[in-house]
């Protein structure tokens, strides 16, 4: 064989090796790589690019983490899962007559859009819109199917993690972080301290994922609430227990 015939070969061994390393990764888990391997800059150099494509690849990775943007998603999923499925839209109109009434003739997006204002209207904190905006959503993906049922599911991971990264006024620390793992195991995370918040919101979620499989739906939405959650949450929380304290004595 030549030497153009050689470096030909073996460009398209690399290239094949490139190109199946992006396919079979994702943009998280570049980011998780150059957490561990950033003391090597020229490394983390490349990962940074790996990362980035991956997420101009898949768009959902890039969603917003917050109580709007969350609600956006459920409402075209909703609307999108009732169009395609008979079952989805009558679990939807029996949620109406349960939470309002019996549903007027209406089209399903005006009915998507009053389940939620409702929603919205009957949840004085912010982590209980997020636990009750999910579970309608999760609920509606089981009556689409299994295909939906997993999408969705993944859907809130990623949020969560999003979510309990960028949350940097109520989870301020990594410990904080951690912390939330007492939720399902006996102890917080173990973490490193120069681990970026992303890693181990990350970790965190596998670790669920691999100790509460059976709860890990629950557990997503739990999360999600924790990174979700704003200031008047705690002060509401704060409230509540010094009302439990008087209505004791102490």
């Amino acid at each position: 064989m030549t030497s153009p015939e050689r470096t030909g070969s073996d460009g398209v061994r690399a290239a094949r090796a490139l190109l199946s390393l992006v396919e079979e990764h994702s943009a998280d888990d570049f980011q998780a790589a150059e957490a561990i391997l950033g003391g090597q800059k020229e490394l983390a150099q490349v990962l940074q690019l790996l990362r980035d494509f991956k997420r101009q690849q898949s768009p959902e990775d890039q969603e917003p983490a917050s109580i709007e943007g969350l609600r956006e998603i459920a409402r075209k999923e909703l609307i999108e899962l009732a169009r395609a499925n008979a079952g989805v839209e009558l679990m939807l109109l029996k949620s109406f007559k349960q939470l309002i009434g019996t549903p007027p003739k209406s089209t399903i997006e005006d009915t998507v859009e009053q389940i939620l204002l409702h929603l919205d209207k009957k949840s004085p904190t912010h982590g209980q819109k997020v636990s009750r905006l999910a579970d309608l959503l999760r609920h509606a993906s089981l009556a689409a199917g299994r295909e939906h049922r997993e999408r969705i599911e993944s859907r809130l991971r990623r949020l969560a993690i999003s979510a309990l990264a960028e949350n940097v006024i109520l989870l301020p620390t990594l410990h904080s972080i951690a912390q939330l793992r007492t939720s399902w195991g006996p102890r917080p995370l173990p973490y490193k301290p120069q681990e970026s918040r992303q890693h181990l919101a990350e970790r965190l979620m596998k670790d669920a994922e691999q100790h509460a499989p059976d709860d890990v739906g629950d557990v997503a939405i739990f999360l999600l609430s924790e990174g979700l959650r704003g200031p008047a949450d705690r002060a509401i929380a704060e409230t509540r227990r010094s009302d439990v304290k008087k209505a004791h004595g102490e």
